[in-house]
């Protein structure tokens, strides 16, 4: 048998393995809408989509990437609708109010998604019920926002949110660290190389068990965070480019108030990249 042939033969074989285990899968864990419970059905929607997670009648809420024109520094969408609130620059993207009035610490921050549609109904269903099946969903978009906004950034460390240690054990989970945790695997199928920067989840903790930020107004969120962060390896951040990574964004205070604390230890820059904006 030539080499051709063999070849040919062992890629066939695998191709049908595959489409074997992949069926096998279907069968024994259908997929299922996270929301209302419906079957999808798997040979209708593409693996790693968010399609997988929800049905066609939940999806009708839409789905909603972040696009131009967006603020320049925090990352947040414009709509027409808003745009007398905004300082127009000669480009599509530019700084928004309260990025003029009160700039984030950070050097910029960058989302995959908007916090509306479909993912404001996934989010919660990820991180409070325990939906762990939107945790590859969210990867895949995490990722592609970090190639789209960050690729060609010098990052040294790639940290998740940190959760307090007593959310973090009756969760039983940090849904940040779940969201980028094949981040170097996926570097290397993309690349064909290791990156240059690793995941840390121990430099940063959330020292400071605080109230959820929900209902809060501004003021409010940054008192309640107010000394919430707390650099445990100083040394390991000290004129770092960090990344930091977290669910979604709001206000910004969570990550502003984690981001000073970074600065303050001694890092050399820190960015935001999150999987939705409000």
């Amino acid at each position: 048998m030539s080499l051709n042939l063999t070849y040919f033969f062992r890629q066939s074989l695998f191709q049908f393995l595959k489409r074997g285990f992949h069926n096998l899968e279907n069968f024994l864990y259908p997929l299922k809408c996270l929301k209302c419970g419906r079957y999808i059905n798997p040979h209708r929607v593409e693996p790693g989509t968010i399609e997988t997670c929800f049905c066609d009648t939940c999806m009708k809420a839409g789905f909603f990437p972040v696009n131009p024109p967006y603020c320049i520094k925090c990352g947040i969408q414009f709509h027409h609708t808003f745009s007398h609130e905004y300082v127009i620059d000669k480009s599509d993207n530019h700084l928004c109010h309260s990025c003029i009035k009160t700039p984030l610490k950070a050097e910029k921050a960058r989302a995959a998604v908007e916090y509306k549609g479909i993912i404001k109904d996934a989010v919660p269903l990820f991180k409070y019920s325990s939906k762990l099946a939107a945790a590859t969903v969210f990867e895949s978009l995490l990722f592609q926002a970090f190639l789209k906004y960050y690729s060609d950034s010098r990052i040294d460390l790639i940290m998740p949110m940190p959760l307090h240690r007593t959310k973090a054990r009756k969760r039983g989970f940090n849904q940040t660290f779940l969201m980028i945790r094949n981040f170097v695997k996926l570097y290397r199928q993309h690349f064909g190389k290791n990156p240059s920067w690793r995941i840390d989840t121990g430099s940063l903790v959330r020292s400071k068990k605080t109230e959820p930020q929900t209902g809060f107004d501004i003021d409010q969120r940054k008192n309640n965070l107010k000394n919430a962060f707390k650099a445990s390896k100083p040394d390991l951040i000290k004129n770092r480019n960090i990344l930091l990574v977290d669910d979604f964004m709001t206000t910004g205070a969570t990550c502003n108030e984690a981001a000073m604390e970074l600065l303050r230890s001694g890092a050399g820059r820190v960015d935001i990249l999150v999987l939705a904006r409000t």
